[in-house]
C-alpha cells in the first residue's frame, strides 16, 4: 500500500491504494471522473458522520476536502424533481398516422407510446429525409408535426427518434395542388 498525492490547482488528493492509481491520479481530470462517478452512483457529499473538518473519506479513498467539487456537495431538489427522466429501455412504437395521406404544410397526429415522458425526451422527427416543424408534443403516446413544404411527394417514412431508439411508419406526400 501506497500513500499517493496528486496537486491540482491547489488541491490535493490522497489515496491509500496501490500504485498503479498513480497514472489515474496524475491525470489533470481527475476530479471530473470522481465527480461523476459520485453522482451517478447517487452519493452526495454533506457534512456529517463521513465528513471531517480537513478530510472525507470517498468510496475508501481520503480526499482533501477542498478537492470536493461543488457540484456534488449538494443538489436543489425542485430542479432534479423537474428534469426529465428519460427511459431508454423502451423503443418508441407508432401505432397510427393521421391522416396517413398529406400535402406539404398539413399537420398529422402520430399515436403509439414510449415517446418520451416529457418533451426533451423526443429528440426529432424526420419526414423521408427533412426535419418535421411545429413538433407539439402532447403526451407520452400522442404528438402533432407539421410536414415540411420542401417535403418531397410520394411515399416517405416519418421517423421519431427519442432516447429509446427510432420507429417509423409510412406515409404518402401528395404534390402541392
Amino acid at each position: 500500500m501506497h500513500e499517493l498525492q496528486c496537486r491540482d490547482r491547489g488541491h490535493r488528493l490522497t489515496l491509500k491504494k496501490d500504485h498503479l492509481f498513480q497514472r489515474w491520479c496524475e491525470m489533470t481530470v481527475w476530479q471530473t471522473l470522481i465527480a461523476t462517478a459520485l453522482v451517478t452512483a447517487g452519493f452526495v457529499i454533506a457534512e456529517g458522520k463521513q465528513a471531517t473538518a480537513q478530510r472525507t473519506e470517498i468510496l475508501g479513498m481520503q480526499v482533501a476536502q477542498k478537492a470536493v467539487p461543488e457540484a456534488i456537495k449538494g443538489f436543489d431538489e425542485e430542479k432534479v424533481k423537474n428534469d426529465p427522466v428519460c427511459d431508454s429501455n423502451h423503443r418508441p412504437e407508432i401505432t397510427a398516422v393521421e391522416p396517413d395521406e398529406v400535402q406539404p404544410g398539413d399537420t398529422v397526429t402520430v399515436k403509439g407510446q414510449y415517446f418520451g415522458r416529457k418533451k426533451e425526451c423526443l429528440y426529432q422527427i424526420i419526414i423521408g429525409s427533412v426535419k418535421g416543424e411545429n413538433l407539439t408534443y402532447i403526451d407520452d403516446h400522442q404528438l402533432q408535426v407539421t410536414i415540411p413544404k420542401s417535403a418531397a411527394p410520394g411515399l416517405r417514412f416519418l421517423n421519431i427518434q427519442t432516447g429509446g431508439g427510432s420507429a417509423r411508419a409510412a406515409i404518402l406526400i401528395r404534390s402541392e395542388q
